[in-house]
């Protein structure tokens, strides 16, 4: 029983770095550089209800007796339901000119738990969106087991505004394979006996019904654009069924490869990788530019 828990909490912190939950990010601009950030969390009743049973376990090692500390599980109760004061708060996580506008509790379509945060800019050039841009208590989960959401090593997302012409720069292909797989928590499953691939096979039943996507809203409309995924006014930056990403074999070989030799994955092996990954789309110019009418 003890080792199923040691890899069962192995398996839910390599998925919540990647998103456990189904979220969306809009940043919605208009041509003067105002707008705002509008975010998305539900969370599976079922995964929900595992949180709960774990939380009474507090927080759990990871492999045996090697001293490799675990995620507090507890941290994750009150995710679903935040407090206005945490999502005010929060909003620094998407740039100093941020603050919080509203929030509603409420399930989605498929009856998932969760909630709708507004936040608002005056400046889109003060936004950033990177791995700190979700709320704190997840950073507090993830840095409960020993991991820091370093900002800088996953990749960002910045803003550039100039006559008419929004630029939306993004270094997450810079980051190379660090910004996808993280080498400590590679070695968190290799202690708890278990293949990264295995671990991942595993959490993708967990993963069903999982998403998560951030978009720019252009609102008043789209002239021109370089980017490769646009719908109407809003840009596809990246958008991830979860459970259908850990399932692809072209995903599996990847992290193989990641746990193998991360060094020998460039970016343009990130690039042919991501290319062929069921379940996923991905925004690789590293400069979108948006004229605006």
């Amino acid at each position: 029983m003890k080792h199923c828990l040691q890899v069962l909490s192995a398996i839910l912190l390599l998925a919540s770095t990647s998103s456990c939950i189904r979220s969306n990010t809009i940043i919605q601009v208009k041509k003067d550089g105002a707008g705002s950030i509008l975010v998305r969390y539900h969370f599976s009743p079922q995964m929900l209800a595992m949180v709960e049973q774990l939380g009474a376990l507090g927080s759990i090692s990871l492999g045996g007796n090697s001293g490799v500390q675990g995620p507090n599980f507890a941290l994750l109760g009150s995710l679903a339901k935040p407090t206005r004061e945490s999502l005010e708060t929060d909003a620094a996580n998407y740039g100093s000119g941020v603050r919080y506008l509203r929030h509603e509790d409420g399930a989605d379509d498929g009856g998932w738990p969760g909630y709708t945060v507004e936040y608002a800019f005056d400046d889109v050039r003060t936004v950033r969106v990177d791995q700190k841009s979700v709320p704190g208590g997840a950073q507090k989960f993830v840095e409960s087991s020993g991991q820091n959401l370093d900002a800088k090593k996953a990749g960002e997302l910045t803003f550039g505004l100039e006559s008419g012409v929004l630029t939306i720069h993004s270094t997450f292909l810079a980051a190379g394979v660090d910004g996808i797989v993280d080498q400590g928590q590679l070695a968190g499953l290799n202690q708890a006996g278990m293949e990264p691939v295995e671990a991942m096979q595993m959490a993708s039943g967990m993963m069903e019904g999982m998403r998560v996507g951030v978009f720019v809203k252009v609102l008043d409309g789209i002239s021109e654009t370089n980017a490769s995924h646009v719908n109407g006014n809003t840009i596809i930056l990246s958008e991830v069924d979860i459970a259908q990403v850990l399932k692809d074999p072209d995903f599996a070989a990847l992290l193989n490869k990641a746990a193998a030799d991360p060094a020998s994955i460039g970016t343009d092996g990130l690039l042919e990788a991501f290319g062929k990954i069921e379940g996923l789309t991905f925004e690789t110019a590293p400069i979108v530019r948006v004229k605006m009418p």
